[in-house]
């Protein structure tokens, strides 16, 4: 009878045994079968999951809506995926999800041995992709709203040492247009003291994951601007940009050049296109906006800008003017050599150089923009880019 009951006993312990282990087989095998793309490397020893602003890292699967390849990931370890100077995760911040770098102590960060992402130019921006965006802004340029460097990955940040000097737009990988007023030295302007940032939301904050930043190694100033004159004609400039290793503008959803229109080619009264900038927010104000923000203007026709609210004499062919709805937005000062762009079809191509303006947001004086469809031959003779100049994604008509 005991032997009988031992037998019974064993035979129980051995079916709930098994019943307790099929889920985790079946488990299993899926894990093998899909494994985590992030592990399995050198680095997946590391079990960090705090970053250096301390912050807990969220599980990498949180992101699969974005990447289906972190589907399987289940862990919040600090990994670095796309080779960056060192590990990271993605934290939430201020309501959105952002990628930190990770608290690791120096002697676990090993230096990568693969060529730096600038070097791949299936990394970069061409004539053919242009215009792009992946998000829509978010939430003062005046009257406007707070904007993310994902919808405004064009714009650029330049500075003269610590200081914040002007906008900008990057138009290739390589080139930055801004206004030609930012820099009145002219061609005594010692370059070595200015930088460029890309993918910036803040100009007093630094975001090392987002940004990327350069040295400016040329620049191009109209060589019919006047600085003597003070009447903004050909307001337009070019900078070429390099980082320290000697290479441009990586594409991220965080960094996206801006298409060019073809020759000449304007929009029609009324067109509501989005400029974008750092400069002041409060009408009177001194300070600079700390973050980027953006508005939407309306382009005003060429007779009324030159007859109704400014003078021909003013206004000139290479200059337009827009104002926002009710003359509650409107560029301001630092905002300058920043884009007007205007979105086409789904793609956003720049028109205009944010230039001058009679105080800011004010009736019945529109902001003035430098006509950048009237500079294209200009543009490609000193970038080389008849390509990018050529306004090929603009569409065409039947």
């Amino acid at each position: 009878m005991k032997c009988i009951l031992r037998i019974l006993l064993l035979s129980c312990a051995l079916y709930f045994t098994e019943a307790t282990k099929s889920p985790r087989k079946i488990y299993t095998s899926t894990r093998v079968k899909d494994k985590c793309i992030l592990d399995g490397s050198e680095e997946s020893k590391n079990k960090v999951s705090v970053t250096v602003s301390g912050r807990i890292c969220l599980p990498w699967n949180s992101l699969s809506r974005k990447n289906s390849s972190f589907r399987n990931c289940f862990h919040n370890y600090c990994r670095n995926p796309d080779n960056k100077i060192q590990p990271w995760c993605i934290v939430r911040k201020r309501n959105r999800y952002v990628q930190e770098y990770c608290d690791i102590p120096h002697r676990e960060i090993k230096p990568t041995t693969t060529s730096p992402p600038t070097s791949d130019p299936s990394k970069q921006d061409t004539e053919s992709t242009c215009g792009e965006r992946r998000l829509k802004p978010l939430t003062k340029i005046i009257g406007g709203s707070r904007s993310t460097d994902e919808s405004q990955p064009w714009i650029a940040a330049i500075f003269k040492g610590e200081g914040f000097v002007c906008g900008g737009t990057l138009i290739a990988p390589c080139w930055i247009l801004t206004a030609a007023h930012c820099f009145p030295d002219g061609k005594k302007t010692r370059m070595m003291r200015y930088s460029v940032y890309l993918g910036k939301n803040a100009i007093n904050e630094t975001d090392n994951v987002k940004e990327q930043q350069f040295n400016v190694s040329k620049l191009v100033v109209h060589e019919n601007y006047d600085y003597t004159a003070e009447d903004f004609n050909n307001d337009i400039a070019l900078l070429r940009i390099e980082d320290s290793s000697g290479q441009c503008a990586v594409r991220t959803d965080s960094v996206r050049t801006a298409c060019l229109p073809p020759f000449q080619q304007m929009l029609p009264t009324g067109f509501y296109c989005e400029i974008a900038g750092y400069g002041r927010h409060q009408k009177g104000g001194f300070e600079y906006s700390r973050y980027l923000k953006q508005a939407q203007v309306r382009l005003i026709s060429q007779n009324a800008c030159q007859n109704k609210y400014y003078s021909k004499d003013e206004v000139n062919k290479n200059m337009f003017c827009a104002a926002g709805r009710d003359w509650e937005e409107d560029a301001c000062q630092g905002d300058s050599g920043g884009p007007l762009v205007c979105e086409v079809q789904n793609t956003m191509f720049l028109f205009g150089v944010i230039s001058w303006g009679k105080e800011c947001a004010k009736r019945s004086n529109p902001g003035v923009y430098t006509k950048v469809t009237n500079y294209n031959n200009w543009i490609s003779l000193h970038t080389g880019l008849p390509k990018y100049t050529a306004g090929s994604r603009y569409p065409q008509k039947d």
